[in-house]
Parts: C-alpha cells; structure tokens; sequence
C-alpha cells in the first residue's frame, strides 16, 4: 500500500494517488486512485488517514 503527492496540477492544488496494493487494470498494472484538494486542513488529514491505515509514500514516477 503506497500513495504519492502531487502538487499545482490544473486547477487543484493538492493531488494524492494511492495504491490499496489489490487493485489491478486487466494489463495487471496498478490501478492507482486520486483525491483532489484545494483545502490544506483535509489535505493533511487524508494523508494522515493513509498513514493510519498503513500506506507508504512512495516517489513520484517519472515518465519521459
């Protein structure tokens, strides 16, 4: 279970992809899922949250 943080994408400011470490594409590549945010209070509490339950941040892919 891993998350990563993006920040000043479009029109959010904060982004949190996360992997509940089950969830597949039928490739068998991981199916990450999103929170946006413009609030910085529920922001850091979902991260919190993420850590609560286990997740692990990891770093940001870099496609080229």
């Amino acid at each position: 279970m891993k998350y990563n943080i993006m920040f000043n994408v479009g029109s959010s400011k904060y982004i949190v992809n996360h992997h509940d470490g089950k969830s597949t594409h039928r490739d068998g590549s991981e199916f990450y899922d999103i929170a946006l945010f413009n609030n910085k209070r529920k922001f850091e509490a979902f991260v919190r949250g993420l850590r609560r339950k286990g997740y692990v941040e990891s770093p940001r892919p870099i496609y080229e």
